[in-house]
């Protein structure tokens, strides 16, 4: 059996689509982009150094990033008018609270693009953001015949242990589908339903067209009915911190829809076994948390969601008969507790770490002033 690692599930989850990307060994070294770095440097300099297995805290003398936070969270509503796309992306409450031109929206896409870009070339910064990389490592899957993470040390619960990459494509997604691969804000409609493209895309230098594609979707609120499509290369060397493309579910997810019994044992499994979960952060980054307290030499896993496979849930949805099936009681009733699981244990993991959520979206703001 071979290892799958992608998936999509809202607010978050991964997507198996069609597309690409040149592999590419990711540097580890520190890297200085511009003003945008460069700035970092000096700011972090500041910052108390801590040990990696500690959740470092922002400094109480660096305004600037209060401030900043506090703005993008729109707790200062008196903007200027003068304010760079990410900045006033947060004080409305993202996309679906604000009307942004076709510009703007490519605009910030880029601004996510570079802010993503930037985190996978300086790790440092991960640190500041509560991200404690060394506590897993890549090793030989129990699970299948892939690679796994595993556990270095016993980890509590709710603690961010790496983060998902995305270096090769971002996308934004409307109704989340799939896209082309242009630049596109068309939609088009198939038997009643509409089909999602990609309003916009960013792609790396080195892009290229490879089968298959990995890709995580952060559906958090703020995108509001689009979904920000991360797509990672499978095959790259494995970058500390840049994990979250090789956990792996504990069970194979369904791709047969008149498959009923095997769809709800899968379902069982998925949200009783997998001891982590994705935390989509309204900057774009997605980290994976852990669910649970975890032993030294655990494998992470994560739940893939039945949106792992498009042509099961179009198989589903086609077949009223089918469909009814699918939401008997029984069926129903687990489908609600795993869905209240993951909403639960996102909401607690972003109450613990508010402070590196609030870090992230400077990191974003910076981003784009950069543009």
């Amino acid at each position: 059996m071979a290892c799958f690692v992608t998936l999509v599930s809202p607010p978050v989850g991964r997507a198996n689509t069609q597309g690409d990307f040149a592999a590419q060994k990711a540097s580890s070294r520190r890297v200085v982009l511009g003003g945008f770095g460069s700035r970092w440097d000096r700011n972090l300099a500041r910052r108390r150094r801590v040990p990696n297995h500690v959740s470092p805290s922002v400094s109480p003398d660096f305004t600037r990033a209060k401030t900043t936070a506090l703005r993008a969270s729109g707790e200062d509503a008196a903007l200027s008018g003068n304010e760079n796309i990410a900045t006033r992306f947060f004080a409305a409450g993202g996309l679906k609270k604000a009307a942004f031109s076709d510009p703007e929206l490519a605009k910030l896409l880029q601004s996510v693009a570079k802010h993503l870009m930037v985190l996978s070339q300086i790790p440092d910064l991960l640190l500041h953001l509560h991200v404690e990389f060394d506590s897993v490592e890549v090793r030989a899957s129990k699970i299948c015949d892939g690679r796994g993470v595993f556990a270095t040390r016993a980890i509590p619960a709710h603690t961010l242990v790496t983060t998902y990459p995305a270096t090769n494509e971002v996308s934004l997604m409307s109704n989340v589908a799939n896209g082309d691969g242009a630049s596109s804000n068309s939609s088009s409609e198939s038997n009643g339903e509409s089909t999602t493209k990609k309003v916009h895309t960013w792609r790396s230098d080195t892009y290229t067209t490879s089968q298959p594609t990995y890709a995580m979707c952060n559906g958090h609120s703020f995108f509001g009915d689009n979904a920000l499509r991360l797509q990672a290369d499978p095959e790259r060397d494995p970058q500390p911190g840049f994990l979250g493309h090789l956990i792996n579910d504990v069970l194979m997810p369904p791709t047969d829809g008149t498959d009923v019994k095997y769809a709800h044992a899968y379902l069982t499994r998925t949200t009783n076994e997998t001891n982590c979960h994705a935390v989509p952060f309204p900057s774009g980054l997605v980290s994976i948390a852990t669910s649970r307290a975890i032993a030294k030499g655990d494998e992470l896993t994560m739940s893939y969601t039945f949106g792992y496979d498009a042509s099961f849930m179009s198989a589903v949805n086609s077949d009223l008969g089918l469909k009814k099936a699918m939401l008997t009681n029984a069926f129903a009733a687990d489908m609600k507790v795993s869905s209240a699981k993951m909403e639960q244990l996102t909401a607690e993991t972003m109450k613990r770490h508010a402070e590196a959520e609030h870090l992230s979206r400077e990191l974003l703001v910076d981003a784009a002033e950069e543009e």
